[in-house]
């Protein structure tokens, strides 16, 4: 049977040197992963109350998108990648593996986890929660994905969660995420994963107990450190990029009634495809994603909305080159 490694990654450290976008502080009493809104509109307060668990409150989206231009913004990336290894390499600037410059190349994945995060930086209320019977923010964007340690029917999986700044643009992500993925598909001494199998190793009734221990945390907001790394359904999103092991038509993923992540993401592989132009049907790269969310945490006129700043940042990747100079802040 294989086992699930679970692993979560902290903000780069570097980071909190240099100047950042405002971000809201936690407050003393608050919650670990976030705060209570409060400018809600009385119906949507009342949701919780009415739509109990986080499965049937459920909406559905799905939309091909032209990626075109991040096809050609990937490549050009990648070259000058290139370049700039090759020309510091020659000066004797970097070792062949430096730690400071992790990333080897840019990818889809890379670019689509930091297209959510900006979305979500853009647009906060995909960044709530329901607890309790209350409506969180998140203290940062947290997002949860899946690594296949190798690509075969017995090849282990590790759901890892990785913390981005709201102001992240593509280099930020790609620095937390290349040595994230890196560790996991090399390490060989696994905590996380070795309690799951000590806990499965347990009789059902005491499993069920350290389980509801854990959803308890959840519910009140406070858990400790140690405890909080083996929860990987903590998070801002769950993206399935399943277009990395070829998949193109993907499927709907259903959200998880325990845990606190409110979206669930799943990505095809880039394909070539026509599309109606004025020129007539002209060929393509797209791409399909299928989101589900939990509409308790705002209406779908907003969703609608934030597909639409998606899509600009699908026709236009380069926005994806510089931080945020300011974020909007969900109160």
């Amino acid at each position: 049977m294989n086992k699930n490694n679970i692993n979560e990654n902290n903000l780069n450290d570097d980071s909190n040197k240099e100047t950042r976008a405002y971000k809201r502080e936690r407050q003393k009493g608050e919650r670990w992963d976030g705060y209570k809104v409060q400018s809600i509109p009385s119906f949507q307060k009342l949701l919780p109350y009415l739509m109990k668990t986080r499965d049937a409150s459920t909406n559905f989206f799905e939309a091909t998108y032209d990626v075109s231009e991040v096809v050609k913004y990937l490549d050009k990336k990648n070259q000058e990648l290139k370049e700039e290894r090759e020309k510091e390499k020659k000066e004797e600037k970097i070792e062949k593996n430096d730690p400071t410059n992790p990333i080897k190349k840019y990818n889809y994945n890379q670019f689509f986890i930091a297209t959510i995060v900006r979305v979500f930086a853009l647009r906060p209320h995909l960044n709530r929660f329901v607890a309790g019977k209350d409506i969180y923010q998140r203290h940062n964007i947290e997002i949860a994905y899946v690594i296949k340690k190798e690509f075969s029917d017995e090849g282990e999986e590790s759901i890892t969660i990785s913390a981005f700044e709201r102001d992240s643009n593509l280099e930020d992500v790609a620095k937390i995420l290349s040595p994230a993925i890196e560790g996991v598909r090399t390490e060989t001494n696994d905590e996380q994963g070795d309690f799951i199998g000590t806990l499965m190793k347990f009789p059902n009734f005491v499993t069920s107990f350290i389980v509801w221990i854990l959803d308890f945390f959840i519910k009140i907001g406070h858990c400790p450190v140690s405890l909080r790394k083996m929860d990987v359904m903590q998070s801002s999103a769950f993206i399935s990029n399943l277009g990395s092991i070829g998949l193109e038509n993907v499927p709907y993923h259903h959200l998880y009634d325990r845990g606190t992540t409110s979206v669930f993401l799943t990505i095809g592989k880039v394909r070539k495809g026509f599309v109606p132009t004025k020129e007539g049907m002209v060929e393509k790269d797209l791409v399909d994603m299928k989101i589900t969310m939990d509409e308790r945490i705002t209406d779908g006129f907003y969703l609608v909305k934030s597909l639409d700043v998606l899509q600009d940042i699908l026709e236009n990747p380069q926005k994806l080159d510089e931080r945020l100079k300011e974020v909007p802040i969900d109160e």
